[in-house]
């Protein structure tokens, strides 16, 4: 069984705050240097697959995926 996994998935190009919901309600920062950072909580290994599911399918460039499990500090 998966345990939660606390995310941060950096993308290329700035997102607004309306895609949370469709990102599985991670939060979405806009960083100066033109890429966006999705963090938080997702409840399994399959959510985390949507999100990036999500990602490819709006054509956005994966920078980078770090996570780990929910007790552990990102």
């Amino acid at each position: 069984m998966d345990k939660p996994i606390n995310c941060q998935i950096k993308v290329k190009g700035h997102l607004d705050d309306i895609w949370t919901d469709w990102f599985d309600g991670l939060a979405v920062s806009n960083l100066e240097s033109g890429e966006a950072v999705l963090s938080g909580l997702l409840p399994d290994q399959a959510a985390l697959q949507g999100v990036l599911r999500h990602i490819n399918n709006l054509g956005l460039t994966l920078i980078s995926v770090n996570t780990l499990q929910a007790d552990d500090e990102l």
